[in-house]
């Protein structure tokens, strides 16, 4: 059975430092695989399905506060300057508490990114055959970059 994750303390911490309350946290992580799923400009319901597998990992689920928000996000594409904001917010988190849970955290945000980014392409045609496109390409360059993870080969 799979358990939901536990942020440590260092990152609670700091998240509070940049005005994030603890329930908030598993939101902002979940932002960059928003920013994904709206590259070519909507939201495929398997890229949607893929967030929410993923905000259940972190406890976003129909009884969570924020839960509501998450949802709106996948109907409206927040403002650029909303994505900007929150990548950089999340870039500074990574880069002041300690280097392993950096680590951990860059990896699960590396691995949602690319399944968002895969999931779009698991429909008709596409299905079986490299999903990533073009402006999900860029999206996800744009945020490894940012927030200092690994480029994969996809």
């Amino acid at each position: 059975m799979k358990t939901d994750y536990v942020f440590p303390i260092q990152v609670t911490e700091k998240a509070k430092e940049l005005g994030y309350a603890p329930e908030n946290l598993p939101l902002l992580l979940l932002i960059p695989f928003v920013q994904v799923a709206w590259a070519e400009g909507f939201v495929q319901a398997s890229e949607q399905k893929a967030i929410l597998r993923f905000a259940a990992n972190l406890s976003v689920n129909a009884d969570h506060s924020d839960y509501e928000k998450l949802l709106g996000w996948f109907d409206e594409r927040p403002a650029e300057e909303f994505f900007a904001r929150s990548i950089e917010d999340l870039r500074e988190l990574l880069e002041s508490i300690p280097p392993k849970q950096a680590a951990r955290l860059r990896s699960m945000l590396q691995f949602g990114c690319l399944e968002v980014a895969q999931a779009s392409g698991e429909i008709g045609l596409l299905r079986g055959r490299s999903s990533i496109r073009r402006e999900e390409r860029q999206q996800l360059e744009h945020i490894g970059e940012r927030l200092g993870l690994a480029q994969s080969h996809v």
